[in-house]
């Protein structure tokens, strides 16, 4: 009997779906590895600082990243008081190194720092490394669940010796896109903040979150970080990252 098109469709997305459905914990984590350590990307970004008060700070910057993340730099372009501040992550982040005009200097940051929040914001040091999941925690699929509306997995991270400092982390990702959309931060069993993706779009094929929440928990305040532009896969010359660029006006 000869099949229709609809039907050899179907049956296509019903084996699309149960491969799905096979993969291991570890084939999980390395799509969203893969999905989120890009080779290179250029971005302007703002950052939108609310105290636990309700005071408001705004913040823009500039930032370049390769090698999979593994470098990283951020270049404050305003206002007046940090225009100029640079921060360079090499190592994925074991290896961060902070630069401000006022001083003209250039400062290695020690491991404990990493901790440190960034600018006065809620995301820390750590937070915005490259860093690798895979590397970087043990991992354990907690099982499914919707976020915003989005089938999700979960999983339940603990930090390694290369890690970050917390004690848990709770992630979901899109079981589609494979691409993070909330993570809780515990120490030791409380949590202590959370990170929401928003505006997910592709961009030169990459999916991408315009909108990041990190949500203070234990205070009350937010810091919201906005991608206004962004480019993947371009050319980024080695001496960017690098401390003598640091201080190149």
């Amino acid at each position: 009997m000869k099949k229709s098109g609809l039907f050899i469709i179907l049956l296509a997305l019903g084996y699309q779906r149960a491969a799905a459905q096979t993969l291991t914990p570890q084939e999980i984590i390395r799509k969203i590895d893969t999905t989120e350590r890009v080779a290179s990307s250029w971005s302007v970004m703002r950052q939108i600082i609310t105290t636990s008060g309700g005071k408001k700070r705004t913040l823009e910057m500039e930032t370049w990243m390769r090698d999979r993340n593994d470098k990283q730099l951020m270049v404050y372009t305003a206002p007046k008081r940090v225009k100029g501040d640079k921060i360079l992550m090499l190592n994925d982040g074991d290896d961060i190194w902070f630069y401000t005009p006022k001083t003209d200097r250039v400062r290695h940051l020690a491991s404990h720092a990493k901790k440190q929040k960034v600018q006065g914001s809620d995301f820390a040091y750590e937070d915005i490394s490259g860093g690798e999941i895979e590397k970087d925690y043990t991992y354990q699929l907690l099982g499914e669940e919707k976020i915003v509306g989005v089938d999700c997995y979960k999983f339940e991270l603990i930090p390694t010796a290369s890690g970050p400092s917390y004690a848990k982390l709770i992630l979901w990702a899109d079981k589609e896109k494979f691409l993070t959309l909330r993570i809780d931060y515990y120490e030791p069993d409380e949590i202590l903040k959370r990170l929401q993706m928003d505006d997910i779009r592709q961009i030169d094929g990459h999916w991408t979150a315009f909108k990041m929440l990190m949500k203070n928990l234990q205070d009350g305040g937010e810091t919201i970080m906005e991608i206004l532009k962004i480019k993947y896969d371009i050319k980024i010359a080695d001496k960017i990252f690098t401390t003598k660029n640091l201080k190149r006006r």
